[in-house]
C-alpha cells in the first residue's frame, strides 16, 4: 500500500503536474489540477463508500468556478495543439491521480496514522523518482548552485512536502474526503496573494469575486459535514506509538 501511495502521489500525480505545467502554462496548471476535489469526491464514493450529496457536488462546482474567476480566462489561452494540448491532458491526469492518492492516503492514515502515511509515501516516492532524476540532464552542476537555490530546495522538501503532506493527511482523518477536498482550493488564493505581496503582481476584482466563490463553496460543504465515526479513536489505537511506522511499512 505504501508503494502504491508513493507511486500514485509522488511519481504519477506530481510528475504529470510538473511536466503539464511546463507545457501548458501555470494558469492552466492551477485550473486543470483544481479538478482534484471532484475526483476526490468520486473516489471516496467508490473506495470509501462516502455518499455524494447535492450540497457536496454544488460546493465543488462553486469553488471550481471561483478558481477560474481568480485566474481569469485570458490567462488560460496557450494554444490548443501540440505540446500545449498534451500538457493539458497531463494536468488532467495529475488532478485525477491526486484525487486517488488522497483517498488512498485517507484509508492508510486511518489504519496507521498520518505521520506513518506521510513518511512512507515520501520515502517510496523518492526511491521511485530516483531513476527519472538521474536520467534528467542537469542544466547546471550542483556544485554551482547558489545558497538561495539550496534554501529553496530545503523549503520545498521540508515545508511544502513533509509538513504540508502530513497536515493534509491528518486533516482527512478528521473529516470526510468530500468536505476535505474543498480546502484544495486554498492553493490558487494563497498563490495569488504571495504573487501580490512578494512579486508585486496586481490583484483585480476577479480575485475578490473568485475568492468569495471559493469561500462560499467551503462554507457550504462544511455546514453539511458530519463527524467521521471513530476517526480519531482509530488513529490513537493504530497510528501512535513507536511501532506505527514499522507496522505501516508492511
Amino acid at each position: 500500500m505504501a508503494v502504491a501511495l508513493g507511486f500514485v502521489g509522488f511519481v504519477v500525480s506530481l510528475g504529470t503536474q510538473f511536466v503539464g505545467t511546463k507545457w501548458a502554462g501555470a494558469a492552466n496548471g492551477a485550473l486543470i489540477t483544481s479538478t482534484s476535489p471532484a475526483f476526490i469526491v468520486l473516489f471516496a464514493a467508490l473506495l470509501l463508500r462516502e455518499r455524494i450529496t447535492w450540497v457536496k457536488a454544488a460546493s465543488v462546482a462553486l469553488a471550481t468556478v471561483g478558481v477560474g474567476v481568480v485566474i481569469g480566462p485570458e490567462a488560460l489561452w496557450s494554444g490548443s495543439g501540440g505540446q500545449a494540448l498534451w500538457g493539458k491532458l497531463l494536468l488532467l491526469v495529475a488532478g485525477m491521480t491526486w484525487g486517488l492518492y488522497t483517498v488512498m492516503g485517507k484509508r492508510f492514515s486511518q489504519r496507521h496514522g498520518a505521520l506513518a502515511t506521510t513518511f512512507w509515501a515520501c520515502v517510496t516516492g523518492a526511491v521511485l523518482n530516483l531513476p527519472f532524476a538521474l536520467l534528467e540532464p542537469a542544466p547546471r552542476p550542483l556544485a554551482d548552485w547558489p545558497l538561495a537555490a539550496w534554501a529553496a530546495v530545503a523549503y520545498i522538501a521540508f515545508v511544502s512536502t513533509a509538513v504540508a503532506f502530513f497536515l493534509w493527511n491528518y486533516g482527512f482523518q478528521l473529516i470526510d474526503a468530500g468536505t476535505g477536498s474543498l480546502f484544495f482550493f486554498a492553493q490558487p488564493l494563497v498563490g495569488a496573494l504571495l504573487g501580490w505581496g512578494w512579486l508585486g503582481e496586481p490583484l483585480g476584482m476577479g480575485f475578490v469575486v473568485g475568492g468569495l466563490l471559493i469561500a462560499a463553496g467551503v462554507v457550504l460543504a462544511t455546514r453539511d459535514e458530519k463527524p467521521v465515526q471513530g476517526g480519531t479513536a482509530a488513529v490513537k489505537r493504530k497510528g501512535s506509538g513507536p511501532g506505527a511506522a514499522k507496522n505501516a511499512s508492511g
